[in-house]
């Protein structure tokens, strides 16, 4: 018997995922089932399930062939001592990777998200498996536990205490996330009633901007955002 190649492997997956991410474009993400993926892919029941034993295994798969090839450690390390120019460097990186992967996958997460959360096993099986290179948390983490450094060695001074800032930082982030959720897919209903309509996502850098110069807010800097692009 010949031997089968990684190459036709891949393509499998790659057949089955796109398949899904069809679906759950067109489908609320806590409708859709394996037999709407093994539909859409044109491969036979056992021909998906040799790869995908589950709607979460699909899901999780999804995410992490997002690669991202940036490590917020690293840029932390590589502007360590300078603190607005690392913030910079990290929102520009935030935005190329989630902020535009938001757009193709995040419509999935923001459907299920209540059903995950309140399932303690499921959630535990995401966490456990999803790369923490794409993970929210772990990119959030690291800017603030960076914060917490330089609070500490005095280079910033809040003008609040840090948790209640780190929660508006966060809020700023999801917020614009969601956003580009709901004009991309829920356009026709999400903008009906609205005074007001705004293209997110070709405002992202006036946004980025935005949240910046919120931050260095925050988070007392002394040094504005002008001046840290002139470097």
């Amino acid at each position: 018997m010949p031997k089968v190649s990684k190459e036709y492997f891949d393509n499998k997956r790659k057949i089955i995922l796109d398949a899904a991410l069809k679906v759950f474009s067109k489908k609320p993400s806590y409708t859709v089932s394996m037999k709407d993926i093994i539909k859409e892919s044109k491969l036979s029941h056992g021909g998906v399930y040799k790869y995908y034993s589950n709607i979460d295994d699909i899901i999780i798969s999804l995410i992490n062939r997002n690669k991202i090839l940036v490590n917020p450690k690293d840029i932390i390390k590589n502007n360590y001592d300078y603190p607005e120019k690392a913030i910079f460097e990290f929102l520009e990186a935030y935005k190329n990777y989630f902020f535009e992967t938001t757009k193709e996958y995040g419509k999935i997460f923001f459907e299920l998200y209540p059903m995950i959360i309140n399932d303690r096993k499921r959630l535990k099986k995401y966490v456990n498996k999803i790369d923490s290179s794409v993970n929210f948390v772990y990119w959030i983490e690291t800017l603030f536990g960076y914060f917490d450094k330089k609070i500490k060695e005095k280079y910033f001074n809040p003008i609040s205490n840090s948790p209640n800032i780190y929660i508006q930082i966060s809020s700023m982030l999801e917020g614009v996330e969601a956003e580009l959720i709901l004009t991309k897919y829920y356009n026709k209903y999400y903008n009906k009633n609205r005074d007001y309509k705004i293209d997110v996502e070709t405002k992202l850098d006036d946004l980025l901007e935005t949240i910046y110069k919120t931050i260095l807010f925050l988070m007392g800097s002394k040094i504005k955002n002008k001046e840290i692009k002139k470097k």
